[in-house]
């Protein structure tokens, strides 16, 4: 059985052009995995493999691992960036045990796919990441964004001949756009697909677009972990005075 770091690898292969994006957030502990084959999705909406076009996949739970390993069938190199730590011990804002076991679960068919180092790259993003409640005593809160520091930037897409962005999803999240936006403003295309059309679409400009305080508002309502990537136990109330209320771990 191969331990963390080794599956960590096979996602993630020092002679791929993405792996520097590549998280390492939910290889940090083993998953729980059932030992049985996957099964995947057909992807009908992609005919094939097209070497300027990058895929976002964008969906939820582990329907969005088996969707990336399905594109990685056709050629496509799967990226995860998965940044909510998996507090299993505690409850969590944002569920992410299912996608780490499926993470672990599926490098067989990664190294059954020979995909090649320069392959295009399906980006794996969780739609749950901010759908958890927000730090509620007591709970883990693990809830996550992506920023655009955390996917290549326009200009390295076109030097790789990526002039296409595909993101598979129902609609385009507020801190995705952020990042498609910058995309679209360099000439490269964004299209929008639900699993069954694909059509182009116009990215709507987010609220503090390529402002300096973004990136700080948003962390700030968020919860870092020392070792990565974002999740930490909420204190919980532990007694009251006059003064005030005082915060503990129970």
């Amino acid at each position: 059985m191969r331990d963390n770091i080794e599956v960590y690898k096979i996602w993630a292969p020092d002679d791929s052009l993405w792996s520097p994006w590549a998280k390492p957030v939910l290889f940090m502990q083993s998953a729980e995995i059932i030992f049985k084959k996957i099964e995947l999705p057909e992807i009908n909406w992609m005919p094939g493999l097209e070497k300027e076009t990058m895929i976002v996949v964008d969906l939820p739970d582990r329907i969005g691992v088996h969707e990336s390993l399905a594109l990685a069938r056709l050629g496509y190199r799967p990226v995860p960036l998965y940044n909510g730590v998996d507090g299993r011990t505690y409850k969590t804002a944002v569920k992410v045990d299912k996608i780490a076991t499926a993470l672990f679960e599926g490098t067989y068919i990664l190294e059954e796919s020979h995909i090649k180092p320069d392959a295009p790259p399906v980006f794996m993003l969780d739609s749950n990441r901010m759908k958890g409640k927000a730090k509620v005593p007591g709970s883990y809160d693990n809830r996550w964004c992506v920023f655009p520091q955390d996917m290549p930037s326009a200009a390295f897409l076109k030097k790789a001949g990526i002039c296409k962005v595909i993101v598979r999803s129902d609609k385009i999240e507020n801190d995705l756009s952020h990042i498609l936006l910058r995309y679209q403003q360099e000439g490269i295309e964004i299209y929008l697909c639900n699993g069954e059309k694909i059509k182009k679409v116009s990215v709507v400009k987010p609220s503090k677009f390529r402002s300096l305080s973004y990136r700080f508002k948003v962390i700030l309502g968020l919860t870092r972990n020392s070792a990565g990537g974002f999740g930490g136990r909420i204190p919980e109330p532990t007694q009251s005075s006059s003064r005030g209320r005082y915060y503990g771990y129970g």
